[in-house]
């Protein structure tokens, strides 16, 4: 009797907590229940089916805001991505947790999830970052990177950002400014080179005329000496600011070019005719070589084109002392393209000088330049009106031998309107 009492209670013990866990499962089940019936938005005494369809339809629902939510990081992060300044995002305590294509290209291989003073080199965006997390205001300064060896100049900018969460961040932004703070060296170098040419004139044209008004009795050898000086040295300004309107005309598109079939031996001949009394006083031999080629061109374009290219052979040959002076004149066809060479016998030009050649004012020896009455803007004229052309000019000269410019002309070409 004992034993059955005993085996009966340890059966109600049993069963009361089965039924207790069975109780706390369904009690489980039924708050998850009615979770999915909150989430599914049914109300209570609905069918299983009606509830899994409202579920299926929330969960669509839900996966669909997700795919927006992802295209449309994907789509931000790949307008970050093409934009072509650096742009960097860094946690508080350093770590960058985004950098765009443009940024990985001045920092240390993959930087993300590093510190900014292991990614980035520079020691002034170190301490501007550090500068801006300590006070909390935004930084701005011009900064100096060397870019694959290639100086670069950024305009950096930090910011600090407060997200909706508290969560801080640095947002780094860097504009390339190298192209402006190149313009504004060579407006600077283009102010210094303007005043430069003009004071020596000028200095000249005030030195003679204030002797010849100090000294009324001066003899007329001497003053017809004076005022010849002052006549060239103004014509010399009148050039270079003739010059100057010119080639600030066609690099602004303002100059007109008349586009039409330009027979290039018909040019060469006339511009021989120009400079052939020149040739004659300087003793140089000028020859031509001329294939008969037509080209879609500004006729008085390459008048001027040539006439600098051979008027500057004839000035520089007739500088050699000892040994042939001779100017060669050359125009063939290649292909599509006219060819144009205007080779020399003159001093030549070193090698370091010949990529500023066709730079603004640019002389390989100021003075002889200067004593030939130049105004140091031809060759770079000369480039304007073969740029204009969709042309090529290229330069080739050795030390003690010579010097050959060589131009290159499409033969038939579109002209932008």
């Amino acid at each position: 009797m004992v034993v059955l009492l005993i085996v009966a209670a340890v059966a109600a013990i049993g069963f009361f907590l089965y039924s207790f866990s069975l109780l706390r499962i369904n009690k489980n089940l039924l708050r998850f229940f009615r979770r999915v019936a909150e989430l599914a938005d049914v109300v209570e005494d609905s069918p299983p089916s009606y509830v899994l369809e409202r579920l299926r339809k929330k969960l669509k629902t839900i996966e669909e805001e997700l795919s927006i939510a992802q295209r449309s990081r994907e789509n931000v992060l790949t307008l970050l991505d093409n934009i072509s300044d650096p742009i960097i995002f860094v946690e508080a305590d350093g770590t960058i947790t985004f950098a765009n294509t443009a940024a990985q290209k001045i920092t240390r291989s993959e930087p993300i999830a590093r510190k900014i003073y292991e990614a980035v080199e520079d020691y002034y965006v170190i301490e501007m970052f550090e500068e801006t997390v300590r006070t909390w205001q935004a930084q701005e300064s011009e900064i100096v990177m060397y870019v694959n060896d290639e100086k670069r100049y950024y305009s950096c900018k930090m910011i600090p950002v407060i997200l909706p969460r508290g969560e801080r961040r640095i947002v780094i932004i860097m504009r390339d400014v190298t192209k402006e703070h190149e313009l504004n060296e060579l407006r600077r170098q283009f102010v210094s080179n303007v005043s430069h040419e003009l004071r020596t004139p000028l200095t000249s044209i005030h030195g003679y005329a204030e002797t010849l008004l100090s000294d009324p009795d001066i003899d007329v050898e001497t003053r017809k000496r004076f005022l010849t000086i002052i006549e060239n040295e103004s014509a010399r300004m009148s050039r270079m600011i003739n010059d100057l309107l010119d080639l600030e005309r066609m690099e602004s598109g303002e100059a007109r070019f008349e586009f039409k079939e330009t027979d290039l031996c018909m040019v060469v001949n006339y511009v021989l005719s120009i400079v052939e009394p020149l040739a004659k006083e300087h003793g140089v031999e000028v020859e031509t070589h001329c294939q008969g080629v037509n080209v879609w061109a500004d006729q008085d374009r390459m008048v001027q084109m040539i006439l600098n290219l051979v008027d500057n052979a004839i000035k520089y040959t007739s500088l050699k002392e000892i040994g042939e002076k001779r100017v060669k004149v050359r125009v063939t066809k290649e292909g599509d393209y006219a060819v144009i060479e205007v080779s020399d016998t003159g001093p030549g030009i070193p090698k370091e000088a010949l990529p500023r050649l066709f730079d603004r004012f640019y002389r390989v020896d100021k003075g002889r330049s200067r004593k030939m009455g130049g105004s140091g803007l031809g060759l770079s004229i000369v480039k304007s009106i073969v740029d204009r052309h969709g042309g090529q000019i290229s330069v080739n000269s050795e030390v003690g031998v010579g010097t050959t410019f060589t131009v290159k002309l499409p033969i038939k070409w579109e002209v932008e309107a």
